[in-house]
């Protein structure tokens, strides 16, 4: 008998991706599976479309077709029904899928068949979920200014970035936990659940989707030399040697934003936030991995 998956589709996510092609991977590669397909609208009320969806048919897996955000919106959805999930990557950088191992389609059918099961630990942030990761600073600015550009995508985010460079500066920062305050200067400072963005740079080595902790990371360079080793040392793996960079763990904490940094969680930009607490949302969402 065919396992039922439920194929949450975001129809107008990422650049020049060929639906059709998608489909055929999908019919392809994943045996014993039967998928149906439900198309998000963009409206507020798809999270209790979603559910309705979930009360008609016994689910055994759940694809999404997006990116980040399409993935917060439906993981707000499937709380507590511990259904897994696969993620397609479809959207614009993807970074959720990148910490899974899964960098296309038949990387997302691979894990799915192969069964492996990452169970990850979802953050709330001033109200908002968090499942990946969340900064101030100088990424949260390049995540503005590639949501505003006509066309979205990697190539938006290479263009941001140059631009960014250009007004990078130092913000300060301070964080409260275990009863104790750390007032740090830090160009950006990352809300880490994940390991690393959508472009595969690794900011948060150590850390684990599902251990009940999240890392506080501050990135401090100075100079270009220091922007060019941290950028290598991102790309390399090889961050835990760059002394501009601090990790602390925590199971909740609050920050303060005095200098208001842009901010960002997985990849949707926030008005201006002068302070967050964060804190353990009491339910984990069961995503399909390679890692």
């Amino acid at each position: 008998m065919s396992k039922q998956f439920l194929y949450i589709l975001n129809p107008i996510s990422g650049d020049g991706v060929d639906r059709a092609e998608v489909s055929d991977l999908l019919a392809n590669n994943l045996y014993g599976v039967e998928v149906t397909v439900w198309e998000t609208t963009g409206k507020s009320d798809d999270p209790q479309k979603i559910q309705q969806q979930l009360k008609e048919k016994q689910w055994d897996g759940i694809l999404i077709g997006g990116g980040d955000g399409t993935i917060k919106m439906v993981v707000s959805a499937i709380l507590g029904t511990g259904i897994p999930v696969g993620i397609i990557p479809l959207g614009s950088a993807n970074g959720l899928a990148t910490g899974f191992g899964i960098h296309g389609v038949s990387d997302a059918c691979f894990a799915i068949q192969k069964g492996r099961i990452e169970k990850v630990d979802l953050w709330d942030i001033n109200g908002e979920l968090c499942i990946h990761l969340s900064d101030f600073g100088f990424n949260a600015g390049l995540v503005k200014k590639s949501t505003t550009m006509e066309k979205r995508g990697m190539l938006a985010y290479a263009k941001s970035s140059l631009e960014q460079f250009r007004e990078m500066r130092s913000y300060s920062f301070v964080i409260r936990a275990n009863g104790e305050e750390e007032k740090v200067t830090a160009k950006m400072l990352v809300v880490a659940n994940g390991n690393k963005y959508g472009t595969g740079a690794v900011i948060n080595p150590f850390g684990k989707v599902g251990d009940g902790k999240f890392e506080v990371v501050t990135v401090n360079p100075e100079g270009l030399d220091e922007i060019i080793g941290l950028s290598l040392a991102m790309f390399n793996d090889r961050l835990e040697e760059v002394d501009h960079v601090k990790s602390r763990s925590f199971e909740k904490a609050e920050i303060d934003n005095p200098d208001g940094a842009d901010f960002q969680i997985d990849g949707e930009v926030m008005p201006r936030t002068d302070q967050i607490k964060i804190e353990a949302i009491p339910h984990k969402v069961n995503f399909y991995s390679l890692e």
